[in-house]
């Protein structure tokens, strides 16, 4: 069950807030699906000003969003507690149920109706359920546009932007510049993805790294946990260039280091998000995936991809796909002109 139009435009519009409210958003999401959300979550708070926000997802991705900017208080929806509201006609928590009984307001960023179901058995009646990807060919931040819309919510939404903590700025300039670095650019490449379907080959980014290194400019590889083979791949190509390989940081960590970058190169992944909504020089190699619905979204960043004539595809034809030509088209020379095109660095 939804809440009714009308309930949720008297919502919005004022007429069940007070100067205490509180609102609860819910993301399941990964780093680039939660970055892409972040403009609707800023058009929450700037239209509903509430006294409190709180935002319960991915315990590794949220610390982005924990500031003045976003929310109040963040927490792991893994939680066993939590894992409960997902249940049909479940026995519910009374302490979670009391604490949630608080809010005034929930926005679940998901399909599941039994979620927000039993947040309003719980005691959170106005419960809104924005679906999380689009039916339609259109790029996630407008879906979410058009969702908040939807329920009464009117914002043209900004690209998305992370905000860092001055401390972790310092922690990452110690980091990078204690090794000699500080008066070389920084260009910074991430050659893996969550799919290795959605990675350009290795090798090319080795090539890319040694044509764009020099003397005055060093590399940092990003190295996620899903790279065990891309990573090293990259590596191999990379030796003897001065490299500075990054992995197992806390997201907040990794963003401060990527701030540094006076250019990013990555595949369709949440790094390349976090890049772009940093703010840094953002180039984003697309090949199955669609980059009408999930490039980048930044000031400063850019997307391309091989004319392979097909694709973009659905997740069955990624899965089974051998040729892989929408990657294995784009050559070291595409992508190199692209950023003299596109990136001044």
């Amino acid at each position: 069950m939804r809440v009714t139009m009308d309930n949720a435009l008297d919502f919005a519009q004022g007429g069940l807030l007070h100067s205490s409210s509180r609102i609860l958003i819910i993301h399941q999401g990964a780093l680039g699906d939660f970055i892409l959300t972040l403009p609707a979550i800023t058009a929450l708070r700037k239209a509903l000003a509430p006294c409190f926000l709180e935002l319960i997802g991915q315990p590794w991705v949220l610390p982005l969003a924990h500031c003045p900017q976003y929310a109040d208080r963040i927490s792991d929806i893994n939680r066993a507690d939590m894992a409960i509201f997902f249940k049909e006609e479940a026995t519910l928590p009374e302490k979670l149920c009391r604490d949630l009984g608080g809010f005034d307001a929930a926005f679940v960023f998901g399909n599941s109706e039994t979620l927000a179901h039993n947040l309003r058995r719980a005691g959170i009646k106005n419960t809104f359920v924005l679906p999380p990807f689009p039916k339609l060919r259109m790029h996630v931040t407008d879906h979410h546009q058009r969702s908040l819309a939807e329920v009464g919510i009117f914002a043209t939404l900004s690209p998305p932007r992370v905000f860092l903590r001055e401390d972790e700025k310092k922690w990452a300039q110690d980091l990078v510049f204690s090794n000699g670095w500080r008066d070389k650019e920084i260009i910074a490449i991430h050659p893996g993805a969550g799919s290795r379907k959605k990675v350009w080959p290795p090798s090319r980014f080795a090539t890319l790294g040694r044509m764009l290194a020099g003397d005055s400019r060093r590399l940092l590889l990003i190295q996620g946990p899903a790279d065990y083979k891309t990573a090293p791949e990259a590596l191999t190509g990379l030796h003897g260039v001065p490299c500075e390989i990054i992995h197992g940081l806390p997201v907040t960590r990794l963003a401060a280091v990527l701030s540094l970058a006076s250019l990013f190169v990555g595949n369709d992944s949440g790094v390349s998000h976090l890049a772009a909504a940093l703010d840094v020089p953002t180039v984003a190699i697309f090949g199955p995936t669609d980059p009408i619905v999930w490039a980048p979204k930044g000031r400063r960043s850019s997307w391309l991809r091989a004319d392979a004539g097909c694709g973009p595809c659905d997740r069955k034809t990624q899965h089974t796909c051998q040729s892989q030509q929408c990657m294995e088209k784009l050559s070291v020379e595409d992508v190199l002109a692209f950023i003299g095109a596109k990136i001044s660095c």
